[in-house]
């Protein structure tokens, strides 16, 4: 927390969300309380009785039992694999590493053959499909199926497993988190370099944009006065700006090749699109021509498309990286 005192905002109490009927919740508040808890991301994959390997990605993951070995993960009624894991005499669970986000992308888009740019080999007990660089793998003979409202909670009995050192990649709040990068950010901003931290906000579709001294338009951001940049003197700021705004994950971590500036750009969600100072611009009307650099042109637009996917993830690099994903057509 930097050592700085919360505002009286921040230890509000809001008042909790009820309902006589459970049924008449928001889904997508509901779905952003959920996201709240942190959690790994897994591949959880079977093959289908010709042998064609099936999977899809879940966030909805735990042990269950030591004696006898015991996992569970949960698949929705409505997707396409639901048959199949139902007839299926075996299923795997991969938990991903830190650096597998695209497999995760791809097992959760719509991708006819997810499997295809994969390297995979069959698991020793059952069979099913193993993902070559997984953090861990569990090799499963199904144990029970339970039906539980929009889901089903599959329950395997553990028969054979692996583990190795790397970081399993992380999920919270509708986005990817690294243990790896949020490191290196930490590390950034208590190094000797000029930090700048920021926040790109959020409300319906609308960003924070404020515009500084040359008339750019930048999310807002603490550092760039000569201070170092925190994010106690972010939440101070945009409490100072009148944003009800709650920072999220970590989104970014970028380097200027030129300055050796480290800029530090958070998630955060704001209660309403208003604001004392600066303004709330649609993402597909945000005039980029002035936006005063590449980096934070590049974020924006990533952030955009990321938007419109609902699939954020997190990005570290210096001036190699943003060109990179230019190159790559920003996929």
């Amino acid at each position: 927390m930097d050592g700085a005192e919360a505002h009286p905002r921040d230890l509000a109490m809001k008042e909790p969300v009820m309902a006589i009927d459970p049924t008449q919740f928001d889904v997508r508040a509901l779905r952003g309380a959920f996201g709240a808890f942190m959690t790994g991301v897994t591949v959880t994959t079977t093959k289908d009785v010709d042998g064609t390997p099936r999977g899809f990605t879940a966030n909805s993951f735990t042990s269950v039992s030591l004696d006898p070995p015991l996992l569970l993960v949960c698949l929705s009624k409505t997707s396409s694999t639901l048959a199949t894991f139902r007839g299926a005499n075996a299923f795997a669970v991969n938990v991903l590493a830190e650096t597998q986000q695209e497999i995760a992308n791809t097992f959760a888009s719509k991708v006819s053959d997810r499997f295809a740019q994969i390297a995979w080999r069959d698991g020793p007990a059952g069979g099913a499909p193993i993902l070559e660089g997984a953090a861990a793998w569990f090799d499963c003979a199904p144990h029970q199926m339970i039906d539980a409202g929009d889901h089903v909670i599959l329950i395997g009995e553990v028969k054979a497993f692996d583990a190795t050192d790397a970081n399993g990649l992380g999920y919270a709040r509708g986005g990817y988190f690294t243990l790896g990068l949020e490191q290196k950010a930490v590390a950034a901003a208590a190094g000797e370099a000029h930090v700048v931290v920021g926040a790109i906000v959020e409300h319906e579709g609308k960003v924070l944009l404020v515009e500084d001294e040359t008339g750019g338009l930048r999310p807002p951001s603490t550092g760039r006065d000569g201070e170092r940049g925190s994010v106690a003197r972010l939440k101070n700021k945009l409490f100072q700006m009148g944003v009800d705004a709650r920072l999220g994950p970590l989104y970014a971590v970028y380097e200027n090749d030129k300055t050796g500036v480290q800029s530090i750009y958070y998630r955060a969600a704001a209660s309403a699109a208003s604001a004392d100072e600066g303004r709330f611009i649609a993402l597909d009307e945000i005039p980029w021509s002035r936006l005063p650099s590449q980096p934070l042109t590049d974020m924006l637009r990533r952030f955009e498309i990321e938007h419109r996917e609902q699939r954020f993830g997190v990005y570290f690099s210096g001036g190699e990286f943003w060109q990179a994903r230019r190159a790559a057509g920003d996929k």
